[in-house]
């Protein structure tokens, strides 16, 4: 769904670059990380439906408190090259074999 702001969205929901997606510890269920706001990602837990509750944002400091990962450019703790992907990689890297890699 397009949105101008979070008005535009369900309850729930908030407007993130023009879409509407999931907030950080809302009641929705989300299949991929995609349906969550950018850098919270889509967690499941056994058979239950996948929730947005898993919070790689920075913290308001800019300083992440895991040493494998590191505050990039769009506000997301990311896990540094050469770290497991046990969460998002930092900008410019993606996860290859469950490694963050250029």
């Amino acid at each position: 769904d397009n949105c101008e702001s979070n008005a535009d969205c369900h309850e729930g929901l908030e407007c993130s670059n023009r879409k509407c997606l999931i907030s950080f510890n809302s009641d929705e269920t989300c299949s991929t990380g995609w349906d969550c706001v950018p850098g919270v990602w889509c967690r499941t837990h056994g058979s239950e439906p996948g929730k947005c509750d898993e919070d790689h944002r920075c913290p308001s400091d800019g300083v992440c408190t895991n040493p494998g990962t590191e505050c990039d450019e769009d506000n997301i703790c990311g896990y540094k090259e050469g770290e497991p992907c046990y969460g998002p990689c930092r900008k410019g890297l993606s996860c290859r074999q469950g490694t963050c890699l250029q």
